[in-house]
């Protein structure tokens, strides 16, 4: 194929318009574009110029009159070719632009967007402009092309309006430009320009040299390509010394790129020798097999906590990479990154990376372009780790894998277990699922054969599920005080101490108090931007200094006032709890006991998640308090007690998978405890002890659970038996939000019964408010479909989401969720 023409998307283009266009390759682009390329090419009447990606080629164009690209933008690495049509299956799968699905893929410190720019018509005669327009045009004439930021920065707001009248006068030419900018790290190195033989007589005795410019040169010789602070910290030497060696010819200065790493290796011990338990090598011969079979495979490993998952997971991939093949496991939490980047380091040293949201821009993108230099094997992160970029893919694992963080909630809003089969079947390569409490779909797709099942029964090494204890807070009379540990959860804190052991406390929210009220008049403060109350939080110093109250939602933040706003009464009164309240009570009931939370008011630092795991893995504290984040996937062998505050809330969640979701958190929280093999116990502290999903996430009986919730989920109609679709409605404007509801409603079941209703079978919802009727400004409503995927399914949301964007008013937003991981 010759190239003559490329298919490529627009970056950045509205979803009405999104679709492939085809565009003349100038002969002298051929050789280096290729697809993955970007490439700036004219878009729309105006010819503005547009970042694009090529998709395709062909020989052959039916249109008579094409528009040719531009150039090609260049980038220190290529897009490889099953990520661009990773690209196109997130867009027609989760109902995003191709350029928003492009964004997700590559690195964050890549710039895809435009600017305009001005340059001098050199064909209009400037003999009668006034002084103010030649003043502007000579600044113009000395860039030769001048962005338009520049101009006003110069030349203040009037700047503007002498562009737009020059322009209109044809004395400058407006265009635009894509902006091709890599957040690359440069760095400089010292070499000898001389050869060794040289540079060991100049070290000797050489003429014209001080003491300290010799012992450089010595320097130097062991370190061929140091850098100023080498050069600094191993010889002491100054700058001065460096640059008087560049003078005389005997030392060059070189710039390198490098790459940045967030994560160094160097310290991590190798991994012990390690004898696998009966299940686990059953396990690791099966899975290897479907890995190395050179087909696209699925499979599920479904292990109790503590069964030895992970070290599966590791034997398998050393079977991939010794195949020559790469690696991807993902983790649902940045949290657990600490302790699986120690995990698989021992492994595979230096040749593992990490891709999570934490890390800069420059580290992610230096990830990027190291797995494409072929200096990585395998990729530990969260969700977006599933789009690194490696050419030789031979598995995916997805730990914890029924999260929801794997469902992305902002634009494109795709679910990465989706991706992750996506890219499998791409590269012939396993997708491997694993979890002690499996997502209900996932298990009934291992039940049905569509994935391969593989079981660990047992926790590894002989150790016993804790004994878990259920608290029935209605018959414990010390809670009437407001205490939130009933009495046996506090006898076993006070044991675990003695005993010189650990405990891990969960509570399903952050903050202080989570509601905040007048006690005369029963005024609640609420956030101004979302329905919903302002949690108190105790920033510094004690309870009773503390006086600011947030929103989880938005962030908004506020000083809590001393007299209610409605009717002047000083009685404020707080009620219901968070993670900083348990921790004042702990504090004050076991003055002895070192305590340490983790929630997302202690994690705000770069490597905060890190230093509180390490920190409570080493015994720096007695109890770790925490929400979620702490209830899965870490491992700490010190730790026998587990306690759960209260599990009440996350029972009667407006949802049909909170009692999923509920079963997962308990098993998940219990299997932290008594991982060293002692003895241990986990309390659960609840005023509804007899509720079927709490006794059997304390059996740890996930089975049981599956076949009473498959039965529910069949008989009502929900995943796994169908697919589900949100459209999203939201305004700042309460009565326009409503007004397009409807609309959009009318809309919806006309196209239904125009075209779709003979051939697709569909049950809505709706419209109707969402739970939390307004966030950050934005009222909400939406409409839910229940329906059957398939490509008429998604010909119908395409058509119906086009027609409903073109009709919104402005200020008025619509998206269309699939398969949320909230409804």
């Amino acid at each position: 194929m010759n190239k003559a023409y490329a298919f490529v998307h627009i970056i950045d283009i509205a979803y009405g318009i999104d679709r492939q266009y085809t565009y003349a390759v100038p002969y002298d682009l051929r050789n280096e574009i290729k697809v993955g390329s970007v490439a700036v090419v004219p878009f729309g009447n105006g010819n503005k110029r547009m970042s694009a990606v090529v998709v395709g080629f062909s020989d052959n164009c039916d249109y008579p009159r094409i528009k040719s690209i531009d150039s090609v933008m260049h980038y220190p690495f290529d897009v490889p070719e099953d990520l661009v049509r990773a690209c196109s299956f997130m867009k027609e799968r989760f109902f995003c632009t191709f350029g928003s699905a492009f964004r997700a893929v590559i690195p964050p410190g890549v710039n895809l967007s435009s600017e305009i720019v001005y340059s001098i018509n050199p064909e209009k005669d400037q003999s009668r402009l006034n002084d103010a327009a030649v003043i502007m045009l000579r600044r113009i004439s000395e860039k030769e092309i001048a962005t338009e930021r520049e101009i006003i920065m110069e030349f203040g707001d009037e700047g503007k309006v002498l562009l737009d009248s020059l322009c209109k006068c044809d004395a400058l030419i407006k265009n635009s430009r894509v902006v091709e900018k890599m957040n690359e790290k440069n760095l400089f190195t010292y070499s000898l320009t001389v050869n060794n033989e040289e540079a060991l007589a100049l070290a000797e005795c050489g003429e014209g040299l001080t003491e300290k410019q010799r012992g450089l040169i010595s320097l130097l010789l062991n370190y061929p390509a140091a850098t100023m602070r080498e050069i600094e910290e191993i010889g002491s030497y100054s700058s001065a010394i460096v640059n008087a060696l560049i003078k005389k010819g005997i030392v060059e200065k070189r710039e390198t790129s490098f790459f940045r790493e967030a994560y160094s290796f160097e310290d991590i011990p190798p991994e012990k020798e390690f004898v696998l338990s009966d299940a686990q090598k059953n396990a690791v011969d099966g899975l290897s097999e479907l890995a190395l079979s050179n087909e696209p495979k699925a499979a599920l490993l479904f292990g109790v906590t503590g069964s030895g998952k992970t070290r599966v997971i590791t034997e398998v991939a050393k079977k991939v990479i010794e195949d020559g093949r790469q690696v991807i496991v993902l983790l649902p939490e940045i949290g657990l990154a600490s302790q699986a980047v120690k995990a698989y380091a021992a492994a595979f040293g230096k040749r593992l990376a990490v891709i999570h949201s934490m890390l800069s821009v420059g580290e992610r993108t230096d990830t990027y372009r190291r797995i494409l230099a072929g200096d990585i094997d395998i990729v530990i992160g969260t969700r977006s780790a599933v789009f690194a970029p490696f050419i030789k893919l031979g598995m995916i694992a997805i730990d914890e894998e029924q999260a929801h963080t794997y469902k992305s909630e902002m634009q494109p809003k795709y679910n990465a277990v989706d991706m992750a089969r996506f890219r499998c079947n791409e590269s012939k390569a396993l997708m491997l699922l694993a979890s002690a409490t499996p997502s209900i779909e996932s298990f009934y797709k291992a039940e049905k054969g569509i994935y391969k099942l593989f079981k660990l029964d047992n926790r590894f090494g002989g150790a016993v599920l804790p004994k878990v204890i259920i608290e029935d807070l209605r018959e414990d009379a010390s809670l009437s005080s407001g205490k939130l540990i009933g009495k046996r959860l506090s006898t076993e804190l006070k044991n675990s101490k003695e005993n010189g052991r650990q405990a891990l406390l969960f509570v399903n929210r952050r903050g202080y108090n989570s509601h905040i009220s007048c006690k005369e008049c029963g005024f609640v403060f609420t956030c101004p931007n979302c329905s919903v109350s302002l949690t108190h939080h105790a920033y510094e110093g004690s309870f009773k200094s503390a006086r600011r109250m947030s929103c989880h939602y938005c962030g908004y933040t506020a000083q809590l006032p001393a007299i209610c706003p409605a009717c002047g009464g000083s009685k404020i009164g707080y009620s219901g709890y968070g993670t900083q309240k348990l921790q004042d009570e702990l504090e004050q009931d076991f003055p002895d006991f070192k305590i340490t939370r983790m929630d997302s008011d202690t994690t705000g630092g770069k490597f905060s998640h890190d230093k509180i795991i390490e920190g409570f893995a080493k015994g720096e504290s007695d109890v770790l308090i925490g929400t979620q984040m702490i209830s899965k996937g870490l491992d700490f062998p010190g730790v026998n007690v587990a306690g759960a505050v209260s599990i009440d809330s996350s029972l009667y969640m407006d949802d049909f998978r909170a009692s999923e979701r509920t079963f997962s958190l308990i098993t998940q929280l219990v299997g932290r405890a008594g991982r060293s093999g002692e003895e241990s116990k986990a309390i659960l502290q609840t005023y509804n002890p007899e509720n079927e999903t709490l006794l059997l996430a304390a059996t740890q009986d996930y089975e049981r659970f599956y076949e009473s919730e498959i039965l529910l989920r069949k008989a009502v109609v929900f995943p796994p038996f169908c697919s589900m679709a949100v459209f999203g409605i939201s305004s700042a404007n309460e009565n326009e939000c409503e007004s397009f509801a409807y609309k959009f409603d009318t809309e919806l079941l006309s196209l239904y019964d125009k075209k779709y209703k003979d051939r697709i079978n569909v049950i809505k919802f709706g419209p109707f408010r969402s739970g939390i009727y307004k966030v950050m400004g934005k009222f909400r409503q939406r409409i839910i479909i229940k329906y059957k995927d398939n490509s008429l399914a998604r010909e119908f949301f395409k058509e119906l989401l086009t027609t409903g964007l073109d009709m919104a008013p402005k200020g008025v937003k619509l998206d269309l969720d699939v398969n949320p991981s909230i409804i």
